[in-house]
């Protein structure tokens, strides 16, 4: 059986931007994570799944370091879940959504990233 967890829009204030007063004011940010795994047992413990409460964990750490770029984010972001999991993983997911960016005359609902993991 699949089983998958989910952050839908969970928003951060993160120092992450190309230039240095984005870095220094911080942007606000919107996350998403999907992560699939394989559940092959089925038991009512919680060692048994993925904690979406360390997810969301993750992603509040990793979005409190200096970063530039919405792709290094996620990355690390796939990464520290990757080291979390004990169970089989099969898919991991990340939306960053970057609702105001520094270019002048640019007007969009949002800009982001999306990166993804498969794990055979």
């Amino acid at each position: 059986m699949l089983t998958t967890i989910f952050i839908d829009q969970l928003q951060v204030h993160a120092p992450i931007g190309w230039f240095d007063e984005e870095r220094i004011s911080k942007v606000m940010l919107t996350v998403s994570v999907k992560v699939k795994f394989n559940s092959t047992q089925l038991s009512d413990q919680l060692n048994n799944t993925i904690d979406y409460g360390s997810i969301s964990a993750i992603v509040l750490e990793e979005s409190q370091k200096e970063t530039k770029l919405l792709e290094t984010l996620a990355h690390e972001i796939i990464q520290r879940i990757e080291r979390k999991s004990t169970n089989k993983l099969v898919h991991i997911w990340v939306c960053i959504r970057k609702n105001q960016i520094q270019a002048k005359g640019i007007q969009a609902l949002a800009h982001g990233v999306e990166v993804e993991q498969s794990y055979s």
